[in-house]
């Protein structure tokens, strides 16, 4: 089983000329309304690999929640486990540069509602073969506490620490796949070079870190790997979700398909670059056949 921890959102995304400067408005296009969320992104493509997945995250009591659970069962996730909470569905607001790149800006009063009492219970049922992944947007008492329990169950960490937060060095000696951006990497490990921050990195945890590095391919660091995987080139559209779709494929062929790690970050970045290539958020996700397509390629 492969527990997706995390938060679910509704997405507003928006094209932009230019990003405003401080005091200024700038004219956006019209929103194109989507779900989302990190938490949400990633186990819609994790069990587009074919592996069972419990999705565990909070949506509010309200239109947006049912809205947002409704949408996840269209696209074939479970959400038997989204849990109701009193604060509103949280929501991103995603803008779109012409080159593709974008800013989001998060709510997280739903996400940041999960104790670490219903961290640990998401776990129930859970051990030894069994898969958890995590992202940023829980507090960090809660992140921990699932970490602590996933360790003591036998199961094994995925962090994917965005957005980042303080308490994170202190987790990862409990994390046995850490896949950030350079961003996040110089954040969590400090400047340097990429591949001396995903070297630190991995001696700090002990497990693999997967640093991705966008057009310049993916750095592979860890106690019985060391890889460059190159990315493909191709137009870019919309970097939304690429990161996601990155982690989800990543996940679903180390733990699920069984490949060796090289050929899981390359599946992973080829994956991540069907996604770049489209608009949107879950439309712009590589389908189950896409995915199938791509395992077997690799």
């Amino acid at each position: 089983m492969f527990l997706v921890l995390g938060n679910a959102t509704i997405d507003e995304s928006m094209a932009v000329e230019a990003w405003p400067a401080p005091g200024q408005t700038v004219v956006v296009g019209t929103p194109a309304r989507d779900i989302g969320g990190k938490g949400a992104n990633q186990a819609l493509v994790l069990a587009r690999t074919g592996a069972p997945v419990r999705f565990v995250a909070p949506i509010g009591r309200d239109a947006e929640g049912d809205w947002v659970a409704s949408r996840h069962a269209e696209a074939g996730l479970d959400t038997s486990s989204l849990i109701r909470v009193d604060a509103p569905t949280d929501r991103s607001l995603i803008f779109v540069a012409r080159d593709g790149e974008n800013a989001i800006a998060s709510t997280v009063a739903a996400a940041r509602s999960i104790d670490p009492d219903a961290a640990r219970a998401a776990l129930a049922g859970l051990g030894a073969g069994d898969t958890m992944l995590l992202q940023g947007n829980l507090t960090g008492e809660a992140t921990m506490a699932a970490l602590e329990e996933a360790r003591a169950r036998g199961v094994a960490t995925v962090l994917n620490p965005s957005p980042m937060q303080a308490g994170f060095p202190a987790m990862l000696p409990l994390v046995d796949l850490l896949v950030l951006n350079e961003s996040e990497g110089v954040q969590l490990g400090g400047s340097g070079e990429p591949e001396t921050i995903a070297a630190a990195l991995a001696a700090r945890s002990g497990g693999i870190v997967v640093l991705t590095l966008g057009g310049r391919g993916a750095i592979v660091r860890g106690p019985d790997v060391r890889a460059v995987v190159p990315a493909r080139t191709v137009p870019v559209v919309d970097t939304t979700g690429a990161g996601d779709t990155f982690a989800g494929v990543l996940i679903g062929a180390l733990w699920h398909r069984r490949l060796p790690v090289a050929a899981a970050v390359a599946a992973a970045s080829v994956a991540a670059s069907l996604t770049v290539q489209r608009k949107g958020t879950l439309a712009a996700f590589p389908s189950r056949a896409e995915v199938e397509a791509i395992f077997a390629a690799n």
